[in-house]
């Protein structure tokens, strides 16, 4: 074997992590999401707890994730439920089966990392689902994945 072609598989070997390595997902704004990435509709559905806590009442959650470039959720994280209890299982299951499609802005498919808030069983009094809903804003942040504790 040649020396030359030694040297190139070596450069190989030692560039190949990075070639595989996903992007930093860009960091939007919730009202923002859709200028990127369009929610699918017919993929909003979730698998409700049995018996859980709160199941009944009027509430919402924020869940925070990033889509992917094939339009599914990753990453999916409850960042805030209320009333406090098993809503947020709701929501999870939710954001694992949403479903987004590439607005043609997004004709490359880049990841995003976002949030959106669900609301459960709102009155119909706009006054108080608005009430309800404030409770669940999250403040906007950025991608920040976490470290594995050792």
């Amino acid at each position: 074997m040649s020396s030359r072609i030694l040297v190139v598989m070596i450069i190989g070997l030692v560039l190949a992590p990075f070639a595989f390595a996903q992007s930093v997902p860009r960091s939007v704004k919730p009202e923002d999401l859709e200028k990127y990435w369009v929610l699918m509709k017919a993929s909003v559905q979730g698998d409700a707890p049995l018996g859980g806590k709160n199941m009944d009442q009027a509430g919402c959650a924020a869940v925070s994730f990033i889509v992917e470039g094939n339009g599914r959720a990753s990453n999916i994280t409850v960042e805030k439920v209320e009333p406090p209890g098993d809503l947020g299982k709701l929501a999870t299951s939710i954001a694992e089966h949403i479903e987004f499609e590439p607005t043609i802005s997004n004709a490359g498919r880049d990841r995003v990392f976002s949030s959106l808030i669900f609301p459960f069983n709102l009155p119909d009094d706009p006054d108080a689902r608005q009430a309800i809903m404030e409770k669940c804003v999250i403040p906007a942040r950025r991608w920040n994945p976490k470290k594995p504790e050792n």
